[in-house]
């Protein structure tokens, strides 16, 4: 029997010996696995180390996570800093895993091919991908010192295949707006204006930005939005539908195209009815898409995503059907803040220098791509909390105390396997 064993293996080496595959080959094979996948094998080998920080491997894996990976993520803060980040399934909105945002900003902008900007009250600002937990922080600016807070948008542009971020600054008389090319070394100012903004936060939709303008200070009505085109770097003002001028009215991201949501009181129906429409930037002209159930109060939509509408709050991401007119609701965990949700894209973007690692470890292992999953810490990361480090002290994770990423981690393995119970009910 043993020696039935030996000849079967000695057959099995002749033939992996026997088997080759090119190296674009196996470029083309990488470049179609998840990205959390292709981190991991990052370090299998010289070839694949090289091959996969290649920029020409970021764009074309890219390509790929856009049309086979994507997610749904919501982005949530926890008491002690660090953000944890929930995916969906796009098709069924099941519960697909929970990982661990080496972040510790409690604000977040929206995903942009799987960038984020995270910045806090004072205006520290980083760029950071949840993929492969590197970071890069965002150089000073004048201005930043000279307003009362700042906000941070990422948007790309697909001509030059720059990643370019967006600070709306809040000045005591007006809001000044500034640009900074990720691999650039400073800021530029773009815009300085005493015009009001119904809401600072930016609709991203295909290189450009969009923020609907107030009529006055005293008045919670719009009349025009705002757009910044992220490739010249100009601004133009486009007209709101007449219609709806006197509408509460919100922007959002719905397959590629700036949505503008009307809500308004239908005296014939006696109910409120919300209309949902479309912009033609060419012709800067509005098409009405249809008629909406009604929305929810004291929600902010995030993105339509097919025949869904995706809201929430600081507690609560509320779904709604236009087709079917159901709603379906997620309470977040207890203990944990909504601060961002989008569709999520696995990538190994930006391909320039200057990001680093997220976390520095203490054990003599910086690499991003050798850590362990943060959905299971692992031997180095739990002796990193324990017994590499007194309680409170530094784990080695920068912001960090050990306390903290216990803390997470238990939180981590108790979520990451729950199901999320999705009552539905016919709406209003």
């Amino acid at each position: 029997m043993d020696c039935n064993n030996d000849d079967l293996d000695k057959k099995n080496e002749a033939t992996e010996a026997q088997v080759y595959v090119p190296q674009d080959a196996q470029g083309i094979v990488l470049a179609f696995l998840p990205g959390r996948v292709v981190v991991q094998l990052h370090s299998v080998c010289t070839f694949w180390r090289d091959c996969i920080e290649e920029p020409s491997f970021v764009d074309h894996h890219l390509k790929n996570a856009c049309h086979f990976h994507q997610s749904i993520a919501c982005f949530t803060s926890l008491d002690h800093g660090l953000v944890h980040m929930y995916t969906f399934d796009p098709a069924t909105i099941n519960f697909k895993s929970v990982e661990l945002v080496f972040s510790n900003r409690f604000h977040m902008s929206a995903p942009c091919n799987g960038l984020m900007c995270a910045y806090d009250i004072k205006g520290d600002a980083e760029v950071l991908n949840p993929t492969t937990r590197k970071h890069l922080r965002l150089p000073d600016s004048v201005l930043k010192s000279r307003s009362l807070c700042s906000e941070y948008f990422v948007g790309f542009v697909h001509s030059t295949k720059e990643y370019k971020v967006v600070s709306v600054r809040h000045c005591v008389r007006f809001l000044a707006f500034e640009i900074w090319t990720i691999g650039a070394l400073s800021w530029r100012t773009i815009r300085e204006s005493a015009e009001l903004l119904k809401a600072t936060k930016a609709v991203v939709v295909s290189g450009s930005m969009y923020w609907l303008l107030l009529n006055e200070s005293s008045s919670g009505f719009s009349r025009e939005i705002l757009m910044l085109n992220l490739t010249d770097e100009t601004f133009t003002k486009i007209p709101i539908p007449d219609a709806v001028r006197k509408c509460d009215l919100h922007l959002f991201e719905g397959e590629g195209k700036a949505l503008l949501l009307s809500n308004h009181y239908d005296i014939s129906s006696d109910s409120v009815v919300s209309d949902i429409w479309v912009v033609d930037i060419t012709h800067q002209d509005w098409i009405h898409l249809h008629r909406a159930p009604k929305m929810p109060v004291g929600m902010s939509p995030f993105f339509q995503l097919k025949t869904k509408i995706f809201f929430g709050n600081q507690k609560r991401l509320l779904c709604v059907d236009i087709q079917d007119c159901t709603v379906s609701y997620i309470n977040m965990p207890p203990g944990e803040t909504l601060v961002s949700c989008g569709m999520f894209v696995e990538s190994f973007a930006p391909a320039v220098r200057g990001f680093v690692s997220s976390t520095v470890s203490s054990y003599g292992n910086s690499s991003v791509f050798n850590e362990p999953s943060s959905a299971d810490p692992g031997p180095s990361f739990r002796g990193a909390g324990s017994s590499s480090t007194r309680r409170g002290q530094s784990s080695g994770l920068t912001g960090w105390s050990s306390v903290d990423l216990e803390r997470s981690f238990k939180r981590t393995k108790r979520t990451m396997n729950m199901v999320w119970k999705i009552s539905k009910h016919i709406a209003i």
